[in-house]
């Protein structure tokens, strides 16, 4: 390679990182900004308290949670970042889909109590799949509160917008530890303006088996006004975090519903719709998630399979590549 080869690589190179640093501290100004101006508003100005997330997890869990990027730290972290994230799925049994979608998550430390900005899976590329497109499919834009803890549940209170209709949810967690077991039961209520209604509870079980690996049972449950019955899943999951770049995670779930309905064979009178109370869903994935190139620039692949009683059981196999671009404080 030449010198200016050499010159023409380390040029784009620095651009890259240029652009990533000066985006990355815009979104720090929009927090900071957001922060000042929401601490003004209730009288905290002159605090210098910085006030954080209670830290209710094990360090492990913690840990796992952030690299893999899960609902759980979602809802959790008061990192400052935003999240360019494309998603391509590709499935035997349906269609292949791609999306590029943005989250963000801006914390604000200034005031006594916290508050968080978010924005969670805004999809960039909506035209394509707008007839397709429900109301579970739209982001969740707003403003959560972390209230004080009170007799070891830790309340959090959302304000915001699903789509363009205004909700409101609750959520609420009471972690502790059972020898070596840190259980963490959450539950969670939303009601937003189109008369929609959910409630779901996750247990977690999560065990750390050394530094570098956990083992996590997660129960869930979960009822709502867009669909009959009551949802339910049982989810064992195996992590190996062994580099600080590098993370395996293996899964097993089991999901069912209480009034699932399935179409059987058509007859002369048109479909016929059975109700089905059981597991209707058998998932097997293994994701292997990787920090390349620069710090803030991940990929996960995630093979998997799950057999549907939609598809008389047969396997549906699965593959799904993430590419997921950071800037702000992010892990």
């Amino acid at each position: 390679m030449g010198h200016a080869d050499i010159n023409a690589t380390v040029e784009e190179d620095y651009d890259v990182d240029t652009f990533h640093a000066d985006v990355s501290e815009q979104v720090i100004v929009w927090s900071k900004v957001a922060d000042t101006t929401i601490s003004s508003w209730l009288g905290y100005e002159d605090n210098t308290t910085v006030c954080k997330v209670p830290n209710k997890v094990k360090h492990e869990s913690k840990e796992i949670d952030a690299f893999f990027q899960n609902d759980k730290y979602f809802n959790e972290t008061a990192n400052t970042f935003i999240r360019l994230r494309t998603d391509s799925h590709f499935q035997s049994k349906v269609s292949s889909d791609f999306n590029l979608k943005l989250s963000a998550q801006l914390g604000f430390n200034k005031c006594q109590e916290q508050f968080k900005f978010f924005a969670e899976n805004m999809t960039l590329n909506r035209d394509k799949q707008a007839d397709t497109q429900t109301d579970n499919d739209n982001p969740d834009i707003g403003i959560r509160y972390f209230a004080v803890e009170r007799y070891g549940i830790e309340p959090s209170y959302s304000l915001g917008l699903n789509g363009i209709h205004p909700f409101v949810s609750a959520r609420y967690s009471m972690s502790f530890n059972a020898n070596t077991w840190e259980i963490d039961p959450i539950q969670t209520f939303k009601y937003s303006s189109n008369d929609a209604f959910r409630e779901e509870t996750n247990i977690y079980f999560d065990k750390a088996l050394d530094k570098e690996s956990l083992f996590r049972l997660n129960l869930h449950r979960a009822t709502g006004d867009d669909f009959d019955g009551m949802n339910y899943g049982l989810t064992l999951q195996y992590y190996l975090n062994s580099k600080q770049d590098i993370g395996f995670r293996f899964s097993q779930s089991f999901f069912g519903n209480t009034k699932y309905k399935t179409t059987l064979e058509k007859s002369v009178d048109g479909p016929q719709i059975k109700e089905y109370s059981g597991i209707n869903n058998y998932v097997s994935s293994l994701s292997f998630r990787a920090k390349v190139w620069r710090p803030w620039f991940y990929y996960e692949l995630r093979p998997s399979v799950n057999f549907h009683r939609d598809y008389d059981y047969e396997p549906n196999y699965s593959v799904r590549l993430f590419f997921d671009f950071y800037f702000g404080n992010y892990h």
